[in-house]
């Protein structure tokens, strides 16, 4: 009799909790979800869209500059090198000059020995006085042939002596000026057989050649000089970003031996030629510069390229997730919203807004979310229906 009550009272519980499960079934069915999402796409309600601060519309275009980051070198024009060489050979008597040392432009920079030397001086002084004979000697016979006392023939020898003689003294003067002798200081008392070898511009040795002691000719190289007056950037630019550029397109320079500066400079020059590597050398000058800049010094540079419109959305529009980066499409379904997350690549940025590339061109078509993309983000990652 007792087993008989503890099976019906077993039976009654079971029944009243099949009912009870069915209820909670029928109640939770009945309750309207706020999200529903599939992937990685979300429905928001009219009241979540408001919430959420969100704005959308059609991909906005916007005028952006891009950067193009080349590498190069610290360069100087080809005038602001010299090589410093003698017109005539001769000894190297003396040079204080070592790399890097500074000069300035008249100052001696060597000394050179030959007897050849005195030998010009010697000629030129002997000319420049039977010069002063030939020319009384003409005015001599001039006035003699006036008066038909001397034949016209002897006139004509005296003056074709004066031109010859006059010719020989200007040809050795010039020799004397590329001794850096001057002519018209010269006489009997300061003939010598050193001459001085001046510096042409002011800058710093950069190599020096030769030894004191040692035979010059006139093709050998005694010392280069370079003055920095006018030191510039040299660029490598690939041909596919010639076309951005112009002339007086802004570049910020930076080296990698001085990482706390950054130079501005400006484009001056661009190539015409590609060469072997189908890049082209881009000339920028130095808007401020000092003497830490040396020539073939490695630098970096950022050229600031044409201004162009090109699709772009601002950072209020674009999210990252798990190392990506994702816009939203917005789209209706029903009364509500769908939101649904794409990928996307980012170019140039600029002042809060990113040039934007889609995989799917059809994409440039869509409704996007062009404010509270971090908003969706969050209401589709935290839900954890977004997965």
């Amino acid at each position: 009799m007792k087993i008989t009550h503890i099976c019906t009272y077993i039976l009654l519980l079971a029944v009243l909790a099949g009912c009870g499960s069915k209820k909670d079934e029928k109640k939770d069915a009945e309750q309207p979800s706020q999200k529903k999402s599939a992937g990685n796409s979300i429905t928001f309600t009219p009241q979540q869209y408001q919430n959420g601060g969100i704005d959308t519309g059609k991909l906005p275009e916007h005028e952006l500059v891009t950067d193009i980051h080349v590498n190069g070198k610290v360069d100087v024009p080809p005038q602001n090198i010299v090589s410093v060489n003698v017109p005539m050979g001769g000894f190297l008597k003396r040079t204080t000059m070592l790399p890097g040392q500074p000069v300035s432009r008249g100052q001696v920079i060597a000394q050179i020995q030959n007897q050849d030397y005195v030998t010009i001086q010697q000629d030129y002084l002997t000319a420049v006085s039977r010069m002063a004979f030939l020319r009384q000697e003409l005015d001599r016979q001039r006035e003699l042939s006036r008066q038909q006392a001397s034949p016209l023939k002897l006139y004509q020898q005296t003056q074709a002596d004066y031109s010859g003689e006059q010719a020989q003294a200007a040809g050795l003067a010039q020799k004397l000026r590329l001794l850096s002798i001057n002519p018209a200081t010269l006489n009997a008392g300061n003939i010598r057989s050193v001459i001085n070898i001046t510096a042409p511009i002011s800058g710093f040795v950069s190599q020096v050649f030769v030894n004191v002691g040692k035979y010059v000719n006139p093709s050998d190289i005694l010392m280069e000089l370079v003055s920095t007056d006018d030191i510039h950037a040299a660029l490598t630019v690939f041909e596919q970003d010639v076309p951005k550029i112009k002339i007086g397109s802004s570049v910020s320079i930076s080296l990698p031996s001085m990482p706390d500066k950054v130079y501005p400079g400006k484009v001056i020059l661009i190539g015409r030629m590609l060469d072997t590597t189908h890049s082209v050398m881009v000339h920028c000058h130095f808007l401020k510069a000092d003497r830490n800049l040396l020539p073939n010094m490695f630098l970096q540079a950022a050229i600031r390229t044409r201004p162009h419109t090109t699709p772009a959305l601002s950072d209020e529009a674009i999210v990252n997730y798990e190392g990506k980066d994702y816009a939203f499409i917005a789209g209706p379904q029903k009364k509500q919203t769908r939101f649904s997350m794409v990928p996307v690549t980012i170019g140039t940025k600029q002042d809060g807004w990113n040039e934007v590339k889609f995989a799917d061109p059809s994409y440039k078509n869509k409704t996007f979310v062009t404010k509270g993309a971090f908003a969706i983000l969050s209401s589709m990652k935290n839900s954890g229906e977004g997965d």
